[in-house]
């Protein structure tokens, strides 16, 4: 992949290294002011907005088909890992029985299309749904002219492959290469016109922000420019927090997903639904390959734990589209760690695949947030599905405050975080922690 000199790549993490050029920092920020003025004025619609969602409902019954996504990107070489072959990521794939498949295309690497175009075809079979996340570059938003010359020769080979396009990657932060949302919006125009004259028929998810940065939610979801989004994607990273439960600001992850969401309603430039394009939680002792450091970073338990409340608080807002996890294969954040000549399964991985068996294609029928059988901390959310073609109700347990027992009869089966079978002596004594359990009852 071609690199501009002032934002190298970091091929450990895949992602662009930190701006360490002070002079390029301040340019960049001086020719942003403006728009940083403009984002201010915007501030005040943030209390309205928080004062709607205390008289809005915060559940609402939802179907789970398209909510659960994965990120199976084409992988970058780098010393210390070995590259999975694409037969393998398939068979990953199709193990773990995801329906819905985004794949990063960073349009600065035309040279590397063809495997792009043969990667999406290999992820595409059993009906998989593949959308597609174009990554900016600074080489391609200083000359449009070579960006439509790029997007002219790829979108076409795009066509009948995939539907939905996500727009660029975190606007928001300096380093992917974004002065400010003012071109970010000029690129997403300009992918919008070649799709018109090649491929019109292809939805374009816009907005692009990383993290919870409600600046940056304003200024691209309120302004004036010409050109809507056909949905609204945004990386909504909670990692800094730690547990998906925990607050910033005062918003859990389910509030986040509301109060954001509610934002999206209120535009007049974000058509469609809500995405998440990516999440997830970065591992210990994964150096260099870990996006960050610190206190950020968790053990694979903890990953695993955090992976599938994160899901299940996304589920039940009946507000996502689909949320994908970053990524499938990654040794610093992935469900698989591929660091040396090893392949390993990470136990996030398990909890993955046994989340979207019992979760996939179901209907949320209950929901409690934080406060089941008026314990403080303790959520739960059940769903109607077919389990081996017997209608089947699932309900989800787990605990943010801690260890708690709780009494539940007339449960068929007990499965772990794992899909493992369990076994309770005593109904009157079910332990529910920080890690998800789940309940099985035929109808």
């Amino acid at each position: 992949m071609k690199e501009h000199p002032l934002f190298p790549w970091d091929h450990f993490s895949d992602q662009p290294r930190i701006l360490r050029d002070k002079k390029l920092k301040r340019r960049i920020y001086l020719r942003a002011s403006w728009q940083f003025i403009k984002t201010v004025l915007l501030l005040p619609l943030f209390p309205v907005f928080c004062l709607i969602l205390l008289f809005k409902k915060h559940w609402v019954k939802s179907e789970v088909n398209q909510c659960i996504g994965l990120a199976v990107h084409v992988e970058t070489e780098c010393e210390g890992k070995t590259i999975v072959p694409l037969d393998q990521v398939r068979e990953m794939v199709d193990e773990l029985g995801v329906n819905q498949v985004l794949v990063r295309i960073p349009l600065a690497a035309s040279e590397h299309f063809d495997a792009y175009i043969k990667h999406i075809d290999a992820l595409s079979a059993e009906g998989r749904e593949v959308s597609v996340n174009f990554l900016q570059d600074r080489l391609v938003l200083d000359d449009v002219v070579s960006l439509k010359v790029i997007l002219r020769d790829l979108l076409p080979r795009l066509r009948g492959k995939v539907e939905y396009i996500h727009v660029g990657s975190a606007y928001n932060r300096r380093k992917w290469a974004f002065f400010h949302f003012g071109e970010y919006f000029k690129f997403f125009q300009s992918i919008r016109s070649v799709c018109l004259e090649v491929s019109p028929e292809m939805k374009l998810i816009g907005g692009s922000v990383i993290d919870f940065e409600l600046p940056s939610f304003l200024e691209s979801l309120f302004h004036f420019r010409r050109g809507n989004y056909d949905g609204y994607g945004i990386q909504l990273y909670v990692d800094r927090r730690g547990a998906p439960e925990n607050k910033q600001a005062g918003f859990n992850l389910l509030k986040k997903i509301n109060l954001i969401e509610l934002m999206r309603q209120c535009s007049w430039k974000a058509k469609g639904t809500l995405w998440i394009s990516e999440i997830n939680w970065p591992l210990k002792d994964t150096e260099p390959f870990a996006p960050c450091y610190g206190e950020v970073l968790v053990d694979e338990e903890e990953q695993a734990d955090f992976l599938v409340r994160a899901y299940l608080l996304a589920i039940a807002s009946g507000q996502i589209r689909t949320c994908y996890w970053h990524q499938l294969i990654a040794p610093g954040y992935g469900l698989v760690d591929n660091r040396g000549n090893a392949v390993i399964k990470r136990p996030s991985y398990h909890a993955f695949r046994t989340l979207n068996r019992l979760f996939n294609g179901a209907e949320v029928i209950h929901f409690s947030n934080g406060n089941y059988t008026k314990i403080e901390g303790l959520y739960s959310i059940r769903v109607s599905v077919e389990l081996s073609g017997k209608p089947t109700i699932v309900q989800a347990f787990w605990s943010n405050s801690g260890n708690h027992k709780l009494k539940l009869d007339n449960v068929d089966r007990w499965l772990d975080q794992n899909g493992e079978s369990l076994t309770f002596e005593n109904n009157s004594e079910i332990p529910i922690h920080g890690r998800v359990f789940y309940a099985l009852t035929a109808k």
